[in-house]
């Protein structure tokens, strides 16, 4: 972890809409590959390729971000509909705290 104050994203529940969060940057080594962003999860050796709304929803993450900044994001960047984009964020964040890779900043 970066600092005393990070703390891993409970395995429960729904995110707060305010709820800064981050990407865990001693577990998870990244990089722009094309169109893609490839993901090593150097605890697990696995390798994670994210594209379109994945990539833009990592990058956001890896500066820290708040689920409600996300989900303007993908309104923003592909005129998605807002409950439409909140579910996917939802989603998004259960997929990166289910394998470790999500803080509480």
């Amino acid at each position: 972890m970066n600092s005393d104050l990070d703390q891993p994203a409970e395995a429960e529940g729904a995110f707060e809409p305010q709820q800064r969060l981050k990407l865990d940057s001693a577990r998870a080594v990244w990089r722009d590959v094309g169109e893609e962003v490839v993901v090593l999860d150097v605890e697990t050796a696995t390798y994670l390729s994210l594209n379109g709304s994945g990539g833009v929803l990592w990058k956001r993450l890896d500066a820290g971000a708040t689920p409600k900044e996300l989900v303007a994001e993908l309104v923003s960047t592909y005129g998605v509909p807002e409950p439409r984009a909140s579910k996917d964020v939802e989603d998004f964040l259960h997929a990166l705290r289910d394998r470790s890779l999500l803080l509480i900043a």
